[in-house]
Parts: structure tokens; sequence; C-alpha cells
């Protein structure tokens, strides 16, 4: 049973940079959609530009490049990544969606289920969710229901 109450974890070398994958993924990747929606449309400037930084360091070189261009072609020139790091990434896109509320899961494209996957897992998106909820269960609305409460 993985942290947080999930099913499947990710052990050793993701492939992607050399940096090691040890928190918990969804196993639907419509469930972390749902989930990156809801960190998307609940958490604050600061923290999304949070989640998207360390998610885009997850990416490999080649999709962080592919972002870069997806952003600029997205954004006003003046805004457009200069570089393909991910704080860059993650300051253009976290703009992107506050100037315009939606607009990143489309300029993600085919990057979404990756991207979202990787946000949902990390530690300060987790910590958006409610209690029992954590990045990998399937109880959202369950639980919403169950608790009727805070106590």
């Amino acid at each position: 049973m993985a942290l947080f109450g999930g099913h499947h974890e990710h052990h050793g070398q993701d492939g992607r940079d050399g940096h090691d994958r040890h928190d918990p993924m969804p196993e639907d990747p419509t469930v972390a959609m749902e989930r990156y929606e809801y960190v998307l449309a609940t958490a604050q400037p600061d923290r999304q530009y949070a989640v998207h930084a360390e998610a885009f360091g997850r990416l490999t070189d080649a999709e962080r490049e592919e972002l870069r261009a997806r952003l600029a072609e997205a954004v006003p020139p003046a805004d457009a990544p200069i570089d393909a790091r991910p704080e860059t990434l993650a300051r253009v896109a976290t703009d992107a969606e506050r100037t315009a509320s939606g607009s990143l899961a489309r300029i993600l494209g085919p990057l979404l289920p990756t991207v979202a996957a990787v946000v949902v897992a990390s530690p300060p998106a987790i910590a958006l969710f409610p209690y029992e909820y954590g990045a990998v269960t399937g109880q959202w609305a369950e639980d919403a229901e169950e608790d009727g409460g805070f106590f």
C-alpha cells in the first residue's frame, strides 16, 4: 500500500534526467487530470508555480523543449519562455493559467496526462487535497459524501 492509501508506486530510476521517483502516482490518467484541474482551480499562484516547477523538472529535456514551444505559441511574445528550465516554464505556465483560467490544460496538449500525474503526486499538491484524498485514492466523491462535516 502506498503513501496516502494508494496502491501503485514507482521506485528507482524513472528514466527522466536521473531523478528517483518515490512518490505515489495515480493509476488512472483520468483521475490524475481531474485532480490536476482541482489544483489549478484551487491553488494560489505561488502553489501553482511550486507544483509546476517540480513537475516540469521531472520531464525529459525533449518534453521540456516541447512545452517551451507550446507555451511560446500560446502566450504573447513578451511573455514567452526564454529557455526550457523548469522554473521558467512554471512561471510562464502559472501566468498563462492566471490570465485565462483553464488555458493551461489546452496548452499542455499531449503532455497533459504526464504533467497531471506528476503534479498530483507532488507533496505541494497533496497538501491541497482534502484529508484521505491523497494523490492516488479514488475516493473523492465517496469521502466527501461520507464526511458530512469536519468532525
